[in-house]
């Protein structure tokens, strides 16, 4: 009896610049065995199908769907098939200054934080990390969206999981750092802006102008630029420029991924906005 062939391993890695760079990896293993090795930064996954043995930390580990798997900088550990099925995972690979920094801004504590486990079931950041990983991989996501999704996954999983629980800052409203951020954003929505320097306009750190920000206006800054983004194209289409025009002058990467952002607060396409208002203005016309 023949053995049928195993399906042909498919990896994607991508090297993303953000304030600091990082990487994204979505592969699908099958004969795949990692010898025992360590990572300078943090590592980050969520399995999808199959399953993940590993050795770390002195233990044995089976990582199945939707558990989250972790290692910390210089843990030995390697990896391999839990049986012939192979696995397929998500992971997100972040230097270890980009830990500290969260670690920093939600604690007051200048150290890095320490995850005992390496594998989390159950776990209530698991989709939100699948959902990380595919905002990181997505390169029409703007630069902002990317750096605060980030940030907000860290800080909850420094929160729940540090082996070390630290208070976090309280959170106040901060009126005038608020105005200028706003001011900002509205001047220039088109702009491709990080977080950082968003942060440096509020002289706040990321973290606190993350959650003040959310907590003054009721969005956070990349959706409040968002929805900028998305007035200004009503007032542009209503001008007869056409969806690729108005895509370049508010700042979105592509004409797709404006018309899918268009259609989530409007419920109409842009082109299904621009014959609405046409009919509008001429209400006897067929």
């Amino acid at each position: 009896m023949k053995h049928q062939p195993l399906p042909k391993e498919k990896i994607r890695h991508q090297h993303i610049h953000l304030s600091h760079d990082i990487d994204v990896l979505q592969a699908a293993y099958y004969q795949q065995h990692f010898s025992r090795h360590t990572h300078d930064g943090y590592a980050f996954g969520i399995i999808t199908s199959g399953t993940l043995d590993f050795s770390y930390r002195q233990q044995k580990w089976h990582a199945l769907p939707g558990d989250i798997n972790l290692v910390v900088p210089g843990e030995a550990h390697d990896g391999q098939a839990g049986d012939f099925h192979g696995w397929s995972y998500r992971m997100i690979y972040l230097p270890a200054d980009i830990l500290q920094d969260a670690s920093y801004q939600s604690t007051g504590k200048d150290e890095l934080p320490w995850f005992l486990p390496g594998c989390i079931q159950q776990s209530p950041l698991a989709q939100p990390l699948a959902a990380l990983h595919t905002c990181l991989a997505n390169p029409s996501i703007a630069l902002l969206q990317k750096e605060s999704a980030l940030l907000h996954w860290l800080t909850a999983f420094i929160e729940q999981y540090n082996a070390q629980k630290l208070p976090c800052c309280k959170i106040g409203q901060e009126p005038q750092a608020i105005s200028r951020t706003m001011d900002y954003l509205q001047n220039d929505f088109a702009a491709s802006i990080s977080l950082q320097d968003l942060a440096k306009i509020a002289n706040l750190s990321p973290y606190y102008l993350l959650r003040s920000f959310e907590k003054s206006v009721g969005l956070p800054p990349h959706l409040y630029q968002q929805q900028l983004r998305i007035e200004k194209a009503r007032e542009l289409l209503a001008r007869n420029q056409s969806p690729a025009q108005v895509a370049l002058a508010t700042g979105f990467a592509d004409q797709s991924h404006f018309t899918r952002q268009f259609k989530k607060i409007t419920g109409l396409t842009p082109a299904g906005y621009q014959k609405a208002i046409s009919t509008a203005a001429c209400p006897f016309s067929k």
